[in-house]
């Protein structure tokens, strides 16, 4: 049998869209479960055809038929546009995939290692991600399974918009809750493409300004925000009538609640336009789980077989490499300690030179003139000081130049002249002394042995 050569084609997906943003909390140990569990509002429909509302109102067979088309068709969860992030970041070259959260860090407060990613756009110098919380993507597809979905895969309706021609327009979706655009920013690094911008923001307010002054393109042909409402979200003033003027505070509340009536109307027929919309543009369906390698929760990763072998080869070059540096520095201790000791002992091994009993005598010579001008300073002082030991006279001064000492004595008070007199008769037998006014001492000039040379080491 001849095989066609023409793909098979893909089976026709079932998109179911829960109302609620944030998945519901499910007791996973509870042995039965119950219809506020699993059966919230959600909207759902088959690729191509129109689309159904389900609630807890809704008759179980409603339900049943949902789980019946569940079993023959690969079910995506379509999760509110609001609640996933997106980033488009400078990436270095080489960066894994382990990484990404380390990248994620300077731009979210978010914790990093809790965030299921999923890459969007990956290239030099680039990466665009899809992010949303690991916990709360589990808690949706736990409550799918409870509901009998089985889903395959999940998305969200900002993967069906299609791309801006140029950075000056932008494309929009109103989802009944928020009106969803895709604009374009400069690259976010050389080479790359233009940046995609991700923004879902409530119908009911204005754009932001940066957002407002560019080209709208409604994808799915209408935004009916109200009407007072322009196409870009810039709402007006509400005008009043003069018919409609009343002072009456029930005219007031019953203009509120067909406000709000007419309202909620205008959001859920958004809400069933985008539906159809999507389901003639269904996005792409992305896994629940990354199986492209050896990944594991959160930055935390277990090295391979190859891996280990570099590190260890790694270390052994770090300790070969000490190995010579340390054997390298203790030749070059060893060296420079040779080298001082050869400068040491050349100082003192070798034949004495000419001169040197002549250096011995005159040393010992100075030496011994040194001693004797030492030993005629001490008897001076010491008489001198047993002369005047029995008066008020201390010594003040000693200074030695040369061959001549110079001893200096003070009174406690301005000396009387027979005062003085006594102190020149005590001290005459070691010279005469002279008193100086000025700065009120005794002086006495003490001749010694003649100079000799210092002794020089």
């Amino acid at each position: 049998m001849r095989r066609s050569a023409r793909p098979a084609r893909a089976a026709t997906r079932l998109l179911v869209a829960p109302r609620q943003r944030l998945a519901p909390l499910i007791d996973a140990s509870a042995d039965t479960e119950t219809d506020a569990d699993t059966r919230l509002r959600v909207d759902w429909c088959l690729e191509g055809a129109t689309p159904h509302t389900l609630s807890d109102t809704s008759p179980p067979e409603a339900w049943q038929a949902l789980t019946r088309l569940a079993a023959s068709h690969p079910v995506t969860l379509l999760l509110a546009a609001d609640a996933v992030s997106h980033f488009h970041l400078a990436a270095p070259r080489g960066l894994k995939r382990r990484e990404w959260p380390l990248l994620l860090e300077t731009v979210t407060s978010e914790a990093v290692d809790q965030l299921h990613l999923n890459p969007l756009q990956r290239g030099r110098g680039h990466l665009e991600l899809i992010a949303l919380p690991r916990a709360e993507l589990a808690a949706w597809r736990a409550w799918a399974r409870r509901l009998g979905l089985a889903p395959t895969g999940w998305s969200c309706a900002f993967l069906a918009l299609p791309r801006p021609a140029t950075p000056d327009q932008i494309t929009t979706l109103d989802d009944g809750s928020h009106r969803l655009c895709l604009g374009l920013a400069a690259p976010v690094a050389p080479g790359a493409p233009e940046a995609r911008q991700w923004l879902a923001w409530p119908r009911d307010w204005p754009l932001p300004p940066a957002w407002r002054e560019r080209d709208c393109q409604v994808v799915d042909g209408n935004i009916d925000t109200g009407p007072d409402t322009d196409a870009h979200g810039d709402t007006g003033q509400p005008r009043q009538h003069d018919g409609e003027r009343g002072d009456g505070d029930g005219d007031g509340e019953r203009d509120d609640d067909e406000r709000q009536d007419g309202g909620e109307a205008a959001a859920a027929q958004a809400r069933l336009r985008s539906l159809t919309w999507l389901a003639d543009q269904p996005p792409a369906a992305l896994p629940f789980a990354d199986d492209s390698g050896a990944r594991r929760q959160g930055i935390t990763w277990q090295p391979q077989r190859r891996t280990r072998w570099l590190a260890g080869a790694i270390a052994l070059l770090a300790l070969l490499d000490a190995s010579l540096w340390l054997a390298t520095s203790w030749r070059e201790d060893a060296a420079t300690s040779q080298r001082q000791a050869a400068a040491l002992a050349a100082r003192f091994v070798g034949p004495p030179p000419a001169d040197a009993r002549a250096a011995l005598a005159s040393r010992a010579d100075a030496i011994d003139a040194l001693a004797q001008r030492n030993r005629q300073l001490s008897e001076a002082l010491a008489t001198a000081t047993a002369q005047l030991a029995a008066t008020p006279w201390q010594l003040s001064r000693l200074a030695v130049s040369g061959n001549r000492a110079t001893l200096a004595w003070r009174y406690p008070e301005p000396p009387a002249p027979v005062v003085l007199n006594r102190a020149r008769q005590a001290l005459a037998t070691l010279g005469e002394a002279q008193w100086q006014a000025l700065p009120g001492e005794l002086s006495l000039n003490l001749p010694l042995a003649a100079d000799t040379p210092e002794p020089k080491p």
